[in-house]
């Protein structure tokens, strides 16, 4: 393993995107890890040509010993608590402030967030696409244009194409986004609680078509505390038309029940087998793209609209535009916790993370390995990041490629950048 090493736990879509992301950075070695020897063999045979790329199937002392640039989490946070509790306690111990970064999203009021020291090793709780970056972009917004009344986000991954009966795939891990909890949103000042599918409106998006969007998205920490002056927040989770309704239909059938039953001689939930059957990959997999939105409205009613699009080049290679969006800003997250040297826990609507969306943003614009569409509208096209300036209307970089560290192997397609909206796929 090679000093100061950024070490990546989890060698699924996001795990290897975020290897690539970081082994694209000048002299960085990122180390690979995963317990699932054909899960690392998977990463192997897509990363394997990448000479600062390795990998392993254990995390041992030699990670600390070394003081790793950053520790990594590209799993769920469900599978990866534990272990951030015995990181964190190792890091501390050894009077260490390596970086963890956590892609999944924490459970509300999770114990083991309670017992991050505020002052010991920075623990980002949530730094993928969202939360993480859609956090770090309203904060972009609040910081960049003042008398706000309301920010609303809408983003999600989903398939080029609808796939019935839910018009959904699973881009990366392993549940389906069906389980029925409690979504959290600000409207005029007050905190309210509702059912998550429970309130679905509309959203239309040049270049991918009518959408549906419900309440779902936003943490804890973000409901009870980030941008208080603003009177109405909201995040909205999109999906193609017909997600909620056949999502509360199997809820009502109780096809998504805890209850066990016997098939063959295992015993298994209900909503096992139902997830395995709905999540199963079609062969001729069209691939999926990112849809990511926000609209504001100032205090004299004055509105703006920024829309973006990320749609994967690799998907060949494993790498799905969902994989791409969480990988890019975890990347910016490591350099930003490090660059402020932040301590103790971090949350994804905190201020300080604000910088991470104007790194993500200008990483995607210059990206090989993904097409980026984005437009501004309103009071959004002043905005120096989100602005008009970087929404071109036409294609200027079509064709340039340029050398960059640990991607010369990509695949000749992916050097394509396009800013602008397309026709519908």
């Amino acid at each position: 393993m090679h000093g100061r090493s950024h070490v990546v736990i989890g060698a699924g879509p996001v795990g290897r995107a975020v290897a690539l992301q970081l082994a694209d950075q000048p002299d960085s070695f990122v180390v690979v890890i995963d317990r699932s020897h054909s899960a690392l063999a998977v990463a192997q045979r897509l990363l394997g040509n990448l000479e600062n790329v390795r990998f392993d199937v254990s995390l041992g002392p030699s990670v600390l010993s070394v003081q790793a640039r950053s520790l990594i989490m590209a799993t769920s946070w469900r599978d990866s608590r534990v272990l951030v509790g015995k990181l964190l306690h190792q890091t501390h111990e050894a009077g260490l402030h390596t970086p963890i970064i956590c892609v999944g999203r924490p459970s509300p009021g999770d114990r083991d967030i309670l017992r991050v020291p505020p002052n010991g090793p920075p623990v980002v709780l949530g730094a993928g696409l969202e939360p993480g970056l859609v956090e770090s972009l309203v904060s972009l917004v609040a910081a960049e244009i003042k008398d706000i009344e309301s920010i609303v986000t809408h983003c999600g991954g989903i398939p080029r194409i609808p796939e019935p009966p839910l018009n959904y795939a699973l881009a990366f891990g392993r549940r389906l986004p069906i389980e029925q909890r409690l979504a959290l949103a600000r409207i005029d000042g007050q905190a309210v609680t509702r059912n998550r599918f429970e309130s679905v409106s509309q959203l239309f998006v040049d270049g991918v078509g009518l959408l549906e969007a419900y309440d779902d998205a936003m943490v804890s920490s973000t409901a009870a505390g980030a941008h208080p002056s603003i009177p109405t927040l909201r995040q909205l989770t999109v999906r193609w038309p017909g997600f909620a309704d056949g999502v509360r239909m199997l809820h009502r059938l109780g096809l998504l029940s805890d209850e066990e039953i016997e098939i063959g001689s295992a015993r298994l939930q209900v909503k096992e087998v139902t997830e395995a059957l709905l999540s199963r990959r079609s062969p001729n997999d069209d691939g999926d793209q990112v849809v990511l939105d926000i609209a504001i409205e100032d205090r004299q009613g004055r509105v703006g609209r920024w829309t973006c699009i990320l749609r994967s080049e690799l998907q060949e290679r494993g790498i799905s535009s969902m994989a791409i969006a969480t990988a890019v800003p975890v990347a910016a997250a490591v350099e930003c916790v490090t660059r402020q040297q932040l301590r103790g826990p971090i949350h994804p609507g905190k201020a300080a993370l604000a910088d991470v969306a104007a790194m993500a943003l200008e990483q995607l614009r210059r990206s090989r390995i993904a097409v980026l569409a984005e437009r501004a509208t309103g009071l959004l096209e002043t905005s120096t990041i989100l602005g008009a300036g970087h929404a071109k209307t036409k294609d200027t970089t079509r064709g340039e490629r340029t050398s960059k560290p640990g991607t010369a192997d990509l695949p000749q397609g992916a050097g394509i950048l396009s800013s602008g909206f397309a026709g519908s796929p």
